[in-house]
């Protein structure tokens, strides 16, 4: 009787994990199975399931085997799909510099769920790398060179075209810069720039103010507290965020001497819950809510922080520079003053 109840057991889970995994879809490709030496293409990796899932790619460096290359990559993308399911797919671009067939591993692909964690396996891939037939019989030799034909008026008239374009749209900037130098009032006065911190903390207290999330609009609450950040890292960091997917920016980050290792860690989990919500529709717990504002806030004040001790670092260290300058060059007009009086009293 105990061995049909731990059998019935066993049976019942087995069941729950084939229900679980009935709607997600895996799958590695690459763009075609057939290239030449040192062609360029993708591999990709993707995952299509239900919301809330959380996928762990396999982190490949250099190569993804022996004679298979990686130029660059990853790129982790997200999409909704019209199902309800979320497509989540990584891609690199490979390449190879040896002739022959290669086969690409299985990858490894884990799938996290609060009470339901798996390791997928994709098959494995074939690649033929061919490379160029040369004729033993012919031997090497000289590429043939283009025969010269000459210009025909139809061929020169666009260059003369854009050419004569160029000029007037230089004298049309010359006369406008004329212009405004002899027009220029001098009551005019531009209004200083708005530092990117002080444009990005008033924006984090509008949107405290307007309680976003608290009425129901959890993706409009997580799209402008992201902007915000990314709107920050362009002005005050130099880095292109607005144009970047969220894996990108981290990666950015970690070239950044501003920015440590524990607020990047912060700035991440706060990029993958507004993902989770923007594209998958996910919920989260109001305390998740309050401390991914809060990771916004303080992610704001403490880079705000280090680039003023940095500039104020690189401002005394400059006062100090000019001063020892200063001191030095006050110094050796003495001394040279001293030799000049020894001199005028030798005469004398």
């Amino acid at each position: 009787m105990k061995n049909r109840i731990v059998l019935f057991v066993i049976v019942l889970l087995c069941s729950i994990g084939a229900l679980k995994a009935q709607n997600r879809e895996y799958i590695a490709e690459v763009d075609t199975n057939y290239i030449m030496i040192g062609d360029q293409i993708h591999f990709r990796m993707k995952v299509k399931s239900e919301p809330g899932v959380k996928v762990a790619f396999p982190q490949l460096k250099d190569t993804i085997a022996k004679g298979i290359e990686i130029i660059s990559g990853p790129v982790r993308d997200s999409i909704l799909e019209k199902d309800g399911r979320v497509l989540v797919q990584e891609s690199y671009v490979i390449t190879s510099f040896d002739s022959g067939m290669y086969v690409i591993p299985p990858m490894p692909i884990e799938i996290q769920q609060e009470s339901y964690n798996n390791t997928l396996r994709t098959d494995p891939i074939p690649l033929i790398v061919n490379t160029f037939v040369v004729d033993q019989q012919k031997g090497n030799y000289d590429i043939v060179m283009p025969l010269a034909a000459p210009w025909t008026f139809a061929e020169v008239l666009p260059y003369l075209l854009w050419g004569l374009l160029g000029i007037v749209v230089i004298l049309v900037i010359i006369l406008i810069i004329r212009y405004r130098k002899s027009h220029k009032s001098i009551f005019v006065h531009e209004k200083p720039a708005i530092p990117p911190y002080v444009l990005a903390m008033k924006a984090l207290e509008e949107i405290k103010k307007e309680k976003l999330w608290q009425s129901g609009k959890t993706k409009e609450y997580y799209t402008q507290l992201t902007d915000t950040i990314r709107n920050y890292l362009d002005g005050e960091l130099g880095i292109s965020a607005m144009e970047q997917t969220s894996f990108e920016t981290l990666q950015a980050l970690e070239k950044s001497d501003q920015v440590n290792a524990k607020q990047r860690d912060k700035l991440a989990n706060m990029f993958e819950t507004a993902d989770y919500v923007k594209f998958a529709k996910a919920e989260p717990l109001q305390d998740e809510n309050v401390r991914n504002l809060d990771i916004a806030y303080d992610f704001v004040q403490e880079t705000n922080d280090t680039i003023r001790a940095a500039h104020e670092k690189e401002r005394l260290e400059q006062e100090l520079k000019e001063q020892q300058e200063r001191e030095a060059r006050e110094k050796a007009e003495k001394e040279a003053q001293e030799v000049k009086d020894k001199e005028n009293e030798t005469t004398n």
